[in-house]
């Protein structure tokens, strides 16, 4: 009887092995996630900070989007951030266009002319 019941506890520890190491995994992947998620706010600040920075130190366009990006890629490591570079890109190009929006010039009404007697005639 006794080889028996060895046999049940042993059993019994594997079918909670099998149940806890998916539970394990994914509370690993939620935890990398969530330092993901914690990080992406100090890469938007580092992104905008090095955008303002480049503004001020390059005439061309291109040359500061090269620019920021080189130094995201190398700051990343710092706050162990994954990054993707063509994602880095995309978020650069929505970040110059909201800014070109939110800083865009007022347009000035049109004044209406009036009707000169030449084109009455």
């Amino acid at each position: 009887m006794e080889n028996l019941d060895w046999i049940n506890v042993v059993v019994s520890i594997l079918a909670g092995l099998v149940t806890c190491i998916p539970l394990a995994a994914k509370l690993v992947q939620y935890v990398q996630k969530a330092v993901q998620e914690k990080n992406w706010a100090a890469l938007l600040n580092l992104l905008i900070s090095l955008m303002e920075q480049a503004e001020e130190k390059f005439e061309d366009g291109a040359t500061r989007k090269e620019w920021v990006m080189a130094m995201v890629q190398t700051s990343s490591e710092y706050i162990n951030y994954p990054l993707d570079t063509s994602a880095l890109s995309t978020m650069i190009d929505t970040l110059c266009n909201m800014t070109k929006v939110v800083n865009a010039p007022e347009p000035t009404p049109v004044e209406e002319e009036a009707p000169s007697s030449e084109a009455a005639a």
